[in-house]
């Protein structure tokens, strides 16, 4: 079957590359020949991939493989049914799927329970990778269209001018697929299996970011309008990130960082982190470093999620970012007179690099002058420096590796977040802000092929233990 389609493709292009070629010399316009030749290879790369998923899906092994997996599913082979998909190449091919539906069940007088049964799945389809009768390279594609531009109509747009066409609905259903998955499996899903933590420092950021989500407002659509009212206040996205560091401080490039965001409060995000870290061999690390700003919800998450792991306390280290820190300090600064503030900073941020955070409150409490601003300074003071004393030893963290800055997820925070879901104009659902956010975290962290590999291995997985990603594999 295969040797007859690449004979009927050679006969075809003996006499289509003529009239490509002259067309081509009489235009000289480059992109004549090479639409007319993508499209040909196009259609010759439908047919193989038609004839070959074809092939499986009636194969009588394959057949009877499916049968016994749904049997444990408690569902039964009806049919055949014809069923349109979609391929990479943006060629959509009809194909004959097996059509599997939930079991029949009886109650105790005999009688079937009431309820629809035309609800079924393409179990041969999902082991095989397709999500959403799209198969696995174009529903990667179709993402990473839609995470980048700066809306679903401009993806749309870019898909089309590559011959793929999928409508806004289409890319919102597929962004929904992919991206509503639970804690656990959003935990795992990023990881290929072989990480190598072994004698390094794993460091953990947090921050929050700002985006606009959609409520619909209460009550009846008032008279006259189109359509019901809707709220756009400002969210706090949570996101955090893990990287790698060796004994030199340097950072382990052989480890791609893992990303997350999520709509949910602190806790949630903490309750998403722990998921994280409770799928790395965390006794392989040498140092577990948590570094953030000065917010008391990020540092009281840590104090939590510490306690529910059981993390050894000696190796568990809270780095509070030098830069808010100067910043904070600033703010003391600001209060004194202007020829005293010049010699005060820099004596002040050596304080502050050093640790010396009595010292430090020494040295504010001689300077500042007046009771109002007296007052300012010793509030500052006791709130920020005071209660985060043992983050800022800079000068110590310094010799031993370990970071001093949080712009790890300061960076994460504006690709993730501020560059897409943060632009103009823009109001979100919470789920779908929630979708991206994880989505967006997968593909600019550099882990996207590995977290496309397992979404599509999901079913396979069961079906087929030995499916989900491994190194060797990538």
């Amino acid at each position: 079957m295969l040797g007859n389609i690449i004979q009927e493709f050679a006969r075809r292009m003996e006499t289509r590359a003529l009239k490509i070629s002259d067309e081509f010399a009489q235009q000289f316009d480059f992109s004549i020949l090479e639409k007319a030749l993508n499209d040909e290879c196009a259609k010759l790369n439908s047919a193989l991939q038609k004839s070959m998923l074809q092939a499986l899906l009636l194969d009588k092994t394959f057949i009877s493989l499916l049968k016994t997996y749904c049997g444990r599913k408690a569902m039964r082979f009806k049919e055949y049914r014809r069923i349109t998909v979609i391929l990479s190449n943006g060629q959509r091919i009809e194909i004959n799927s097996p059509y599997f539906v939930r079991a029949r069940a009886h109650n105790r007088r005999g009688r079937k329970k009431q309820g629809p049964n035309g609800t079924g799945l393409h179990i041969g389809l999902k082991v095989l990778g397709f999500i959403g009768r799209a198969s696995p390279c174009m529903l990667s594609d179709a993402l990473q269209t839609a995470l980048l531009c700066p809306s679903y109509e401009v993806a749309s747009t870019v898909l089309r001018g590559r011959g793929i066409t999928l409508d806004v609905k289409t890319l919102r259903r597929f962004c929904q697929l992919a991206g509503m998955l639970d804690n656990e499996l959003r935990g795992r899903i990023a990881l290929s299996g072989e990480e190598n933590l072994h004698g390094h420092t794993l460091v953990v950021s947090a921050d929050g970011g700002r985006l606009r989500e959609r409520r619909r407002k209460r009550g009846r659509k008032a008279k006259g309008l189109k359509r019901q009212g809707y709220h756009t206040d400002w969210r706090e996205p949570k996101l955090f990130t893990l990287y790698l560091l060796n004994s030199k401080g340097e950072v382990v490039k052989e480890f791609k960082p893992l990303h997350d965001a999520t709509m949910e409060n602190h806790e949630g995000m903490f309750a998403l982190l722990e998921t994280y870290l409770r799928n790395l061999e965390l006794e392989q690390l040498a140092r577990i470093v948590f570094c953030g700003d000065g917010g008391p919800w990020i540092w009281n998450g840590v104090k939590d999620l510490c306690a529910r792991m059981k993390l050894d306390k000696s190796l568990v280290y809270q780095v509070l970012d030098y830069t808010h820190a100067k910043q904070n300090l600033d703010e003391i600064v600001e209060l004194l007179t202007s020829s005293k503030r010049a010699g005060a900073k820099k004596k002040w941020e050596s304080l502050l690099w050093g640790g010396h955070i009595d010292e430090l409150e020494r040295s504010i409490k001689d300077t500042v002058t007046g009771k109002t601003n007296r007052e300012k300074a010793f509030k500052k003071f006791a709130n920020y420096f005071a209660a985060n004393q043992e983050r800022m030893r800079y000068a110590y963290f310094k010799v031993q590796g370990l970071p001093c800055g949080s712009g790890h997820v300061e960076s994460a925070i504006r690709r993730v977040i501020n560059l897409r879901l943060k632009a103009p104009g823009t109001f979100w659902l919470k789920e779908m802000a929630e979708c991206f956010l994880f989505l967006r975290s997968q593909l600019l962290s550099g882990r996207w092929e590995i977290f496309i590999a397992n979404l599509t291995a999901l079913t396979r997985q069961e079906f087929w233990p030995n499916a989900w990603i491994s190194s060797e594999t990538l």
